[in-house]
């Protein structure tokens, strides 16, 4: 059983809070510690005089009031800008071929991850044009239909995930690792690439603003939920951080 400063957290809540954490190693470690976030926000609430009905905007509330963020000056926009040239880049495009394992709420990640990797290892040692039959076979998205082809895929098209590696990768070749996704487990193969051009500063500087203070209320808002949980009294779940979905 598991309690926050003696309030306890129900098995039906930590079996439905699991559904929404299947890709995890743990799913039941992180939705419980999920639920001990949103309990110990909700107790912040009343402690604050901040509770509401719906316990989602009481959460907002406190976060609204105790987490307090800057915002980023034209300097460090800059300094962003110049660092990660890669990502202003306009027109670039890269041509993808992947082959998708997807979790479900009824597939163990552990399994797929190393049913995926045994299948990785195959299509390394297979022809280059063996791909597309390896997509039939085994692929879970459309795709599969094409031999796994997604087709020629811009900058903001995909899962920023997906995205940050393929364009990584060098033309007309198989990535040596699985890349993971919301969607599950990708094995991705690139063809033909098309660099494009650096955007001005002046064209992207209220983008890399907006990422910089939400990256920055990120960081604020781990900090203080550390403080929270390290403040309570939990019993039932170890918490050595506080990493949950509520950042997001």
């Amino acid at each position: 059983m598991i309690s926050v400063n003696g309030t306890a957290i129900g098995e039906d809540l930590l079996q439905a809070e699991m559904a929404n954490h299947q890709g995890e190693p743990d799913p039941r470690q992180s939705a419980g510690r999920e639920l001990v976030l949103r309990e110990l926000l909700l107790q912040r609430a009343h402690a604050l005089g901040m509770a509401q009905d719906d316990p989602a905007a009481s959460v907002s509330a406190v976060l609204a009031a105790e987490v307090q963020t800057p915002e980023a000056d034209e300097a460090a926009c800059r300094r962003y800008y110049e660092q990660h040239p890669q990502q202003f880049v306009s027109g670039a495009l890269v041509e993808v071929w992947h082959i998708l394992f997807q979790l479900t709420p009824r597939v163990d990640p552990r399994r797929l991850r190393a049913r995926a990797g045994e299948v990785l290892q195959e299509a390394h040692r297979a022809p280059a044009d063996a791909f597309g039959d390896f997509a039939r076979q085994y692929s879970n998205c459309l795709s599969a239909q094409e031999g796994g082809r997604l087709g020629d895929i811009g900058r903001g098209e995909t899962l920023p995930e997906f995205e940050q590696e393929v364009f990584a990768m060098p033309a007309h070749t198989l990535l040596d690792r699985l890349v993971q996704t919301r969607h599950g487990f990708h094995i991705v193969r690139t063809g033909r690439k098309v660099e494009g051009t650096l955007m001005a500063f002046d064209a992207v500087q209220a983008r890399i603003a907006s990422w910089l203070a939400q990256a920055s209320e990120r960081r604020a808002t781990h900090q203080y939920l550390q403080w929270l949980a390290g403040q309570a009294r939990i019993e039932g779940l170890d918490m050595p951080g506080a990493d949950s979905p509520l950042l997001q």
